[in-house]
């Protein structure tokens, strides 16, 4: 790996799987050099015992960071701030989809160390569109395929669309963009058609937004009459629309207390 961070490199150590790719493991203790200063690894595995499972290539980053950094650290469950989503007073306003049958795609396996590298699949959910009607999922006038959940961002707006999607699919994108853990309270079962746009205002988005052409604007299931001279609401008020709320609150997560950290020496 290349211009690696001591961050990257303890989120791939010591990442539960629990908390899925879209949310950093809180680190207590960092230097302030961990997001600063970035490294080459390079490492090779011995694959003569078949394919290294990602919990042993956990133990082999924290076999390096033990080494080239001495690092010391343990891992701890503490109370930190979470939301919860949540049922709003008003009731749900969620449009429920009106094919309820589940969706079935392919299983596509993670990447793994020593595994042979399997041929991109082909794409699940172009098929469900039916034909004539296929278009950018993003565009409210368009049909959207069953099972997508998608984002779409620039500078100055957010969208997230979900066609025939659970609540389960719709929270850890609500994480992504908060940038805290997001648990379903909700106690909604079935499929949902939904458009969230909302303003990127307050947010703490993984890497810097990039400029792009804004996501189209006008009307869409679940929301109402938005358009592009409208000032955007927050992502707290655009879930309500919705009929859903995301309420603070504090929960139990893993931390990474770093006990000891060096500069590893080069090569």
């Amino acid at each position: 790996m290349r211009g690696a961070t001591l961050r990257f490199l303890l989120q791939t150590a010591f990442l539960p799987q629990t908390i899925g790719p879209v949310l950093q493991l809180q680190i207590i203790g960092a230097p302030a050099w961990i997001d600063s200063n970035q490294y080459d690894v390079q490492a090779t595995a011995d694959c003569s015992g078949g394919v290294i499972s990602r919990e042993q290539l956990q133990l082999m980053v924290q076999s390096l960071l033990e080494d080239r950094f001495q690092l010391k650290a343990h891992l701890e469950t503490r109370d930190l701030p979470v939301y919860n989503l949540v049922v709003a007073k008003e009731g749900s306003r969620l449009k429920r989809s009106e094919d309820q049958t589940p969706v079935v795609r392919p299983q596509v396996a993670a990447p793994q160390v020593c595994a042979p590298v399997p041929p991109p699949p082909a794409n699940p959910l172009t098929p469900l569109i039916p034909p004539g009607q296929r278009g950018s999922p993003f565009d409210p006038n368009s049909l959207a395929p069953r099972g997508f959940m998608g984002a779409m961002f620039s500078q100055s707006r957010y969208m997230l669309r979900g066609s025939a999607v659970s609540i389960s699919n719709l929270v850890p994108m609500l994480s992504q963009q908060i940038g805290r853990p997001v648990f379903d309270k909700t106690n909604l079962e079935g499929l949902y058609d939904f458009v969230l746009r909302f303003s990127p205002e307050g947010l703490s988005p993984f890497g810097a937004v990039p400029p792009a052409a804004p996501p189209p604007i006008g009307p869409g299931p679940g929301v109402g009459t938005t358009t592009a001279a409208e000032p955007l609401p927050s992502v707290f008020t655009a879930v309500q629309e919705l009929g859903l709320k995301l309420e603070s609150a504090k929960g139990p997560l893993p931390v990474v207390v770093i006990d000891s950290v060096q500069k590893p020496t080069e090569n």
